[in-house]
């Protein structure tokens, strides 16, 4: 059980860097649109998570790696409180369409690049 924790512990800090990089870079990239960044590491998450679930299903993966992967690093590098807290402040600050065009890239975006992504890997 120690073991799991340090992976998935592991894992979430390599997560928590490379989102951190990732925001530092759309920051620098793009400072009007500061909500790229989620939208980003979403989509590239969905895509990770997408191959990660192709490959272990043609792998016989031990658990640790699923749970150092999906559970540690993606779990840290994307992020639905963040998504959600970005949200909220585009609504409370009635800036509706933006809201709804982030609502909608965090969704279909992510929803679209791992269906997309499977579909061509297959």
């Amino acid at each position: 059980m120690f073991l799991t924790f340090l992976v998935v512990g592991l894992g979430g800090f390599l997560g928590a860097i490379t989102r951190f990089m990732a925001n530092n870079a759309v920051a620098n990239q793009l400072p009007s649109k500061p909500y790229m960044s989620t939208v980003l590491v979403n989509i590239i998450g969905s895509i990770l998570l997408g191959f990660f679930y192709y490959v272990s299903s043609q792998l016989d993966l031990k658990p640790n790696i699923k749970e150092f992967f999906v559970v540690g690093y993606l779990g840290s590098l994307t992020t639905f409180s963040t998504f959600s807290f970005e949200f909220n402040n585009l609504i409370n600050d009635k800036n509706f369409i933006k809201a709804f065009t982030y609502l909608s890239l965090n969704l279909v975006l992510g929803f679209l690049s791992i269906y997309f992504f499977i579909r061509l890997i297959k």
